[in-house]
């Protein structure tokens, strides 16, 4: 499929939204509306992981991973079905919402947030919401690993800017906004940035997730060049915000050798007020920060590339292997093994 046809592809309802809109339109009057329920082919809805809120076997209560990635996949992007029920959910993942074409409706934690074209939203794992598309608009979201945001667009996180902060303190920190907004209305350079996503999601040809994650980092950069100014957050981002979020991310960037002193040496703070900063931010102390970003590092690794469990605790900062193995199995659940056998294969991505 090349670009021209999937842009034309993208005004035309596909099998789930016809589906949809059928039942959609059903609910409008209640004979319909039971005899929809009546004949529904349930072969088909579970078929198509369908959503129906009257079946609730149909419903996942929270999306995780597994749900919407292939192994070692990283990266995906997905036309959102239009008619689809609005149901309140979370995830386990970064969800990134452009409005291609049209506006939709956000429910994000009870408050409503309208978007309409060219709106990037970036909400972050475990937030509650749902989102209403009752019209033939035309909304790409592209979930992130968590994982992904962490290692893969490393470089990108340590910059100073508003998404880089947003991002880092939406994994570690303990009040969190719940979005963020860009408005890039008409930018034909971003408008074709994010079909070029849903295409390489589509086609998988070569090298195609090396291209998502690395368009990914190019959408990011045109927002915060021509919108930071004036992106929307629920909240003001104050300026004592700013130095904790240095705290955290001077943590993520040296979690191998990093010591208490270090940091307070670093910002000039003595251990005792580090300590506190650090507890306030994130709402774990020092060393159960450093425990959450060397397990998160560790389970990366074990999925992505092909380290022995004692190359990969020592590549996260345990010398001792055994140390590894229980600290990993009590946060798990399951040794380092099990867990890389369970949840993926030791082929590394390359990316």
């Amino acid at each position: 499929m090349d670009l021209s046809t999937l842009q034309k592809m993208l005004y035309e309802l596909n099998s789930e939204e016809l589906f949809y809109q059928k039942y959609y339109y059903a609910k409008q009057q209640e004979y319909s509306y039971k005899k929809f329920l009546a004949t529904l082919d349930m072969d088909f809805v579970l078929k198509h992981f369908l959503i129906i809120p009257e079946f609730p076997e149909t419903v996942p209560p929270v999306y995780e991973d597994y749900w919407i990635f292939d192994v070692g996949q990283p990266i995906t992007a997905l036309k959102h079905n239009c008619y689809t029920p609005a149901i309140v959910h979370d995830h386990t993942f970064f969800e990134l919402t452009y409005v291609y074409d049209g506006t939709c409706e956000q429910n994000i934690n009870e408050q409503i947030v309208k978007l309409r074209t060219g709106d990037f939203l970036v909400m972050p794992p475990g937030v509650r919401h749902s989102i209403s598309v009752f019209d033939k608009s035309i909304i790409i979201q592209i979930p992130v690993k968590k994982a992904t945001l962490q290692y893969i667009f490393f470089n990108f996180l340590r910059t100073d800017n508003i998404l880089s902060m947003f991002f880092i303190n939406s994994i570690y920190a303990q009040h969190i906004n719940d979005y963020i907004i860009f408005h890039s209305g008409n930018d034909f350079e971003i408008k074709n940035a994010i079909a070029s996503l849903l295409l390489e999601s589509i086609n998988r040809e070569d090298y195609w997730q090396t291209i998502m994650v690395n368009t990914t980092m190019n959408i990011f950069s045109l927002l915060l060049r021509n919108y930071e100014n004036s992106v929307e957050l629920p909240s003001i981002v104050k300026k004592t915000d700013v130095q904790r979020f240095g705290l955290v991310r001077f943590i993520q960037e040296n979690y191998t050798d990093i010591t208490l002193n270090k940091i307070a040496e670093k910002f000039h703070y003595t251990p005792e007020y580090t300590s506190k900063l650090i507890k306030e931010t994130t709402g774990m102390n020092f060393k159960q920060i450093l425990q959450k970003i060397r397990i998160e590092r560790a389970e990366f690794l074990l999925l992505d590339t092909s380290l022995t469990v004692t190359n990969v605790g020592i590549e996260v900062g345990y010398d001792n292997t055994e140390h590894f193995i229980r600290t990993f199995k009590k946060i798990n659940g399951m040794t380092p093994s099990a867990y890389r056998k369970k949840y993926g294969d030791t082929k590394a991505t390359g990316l």
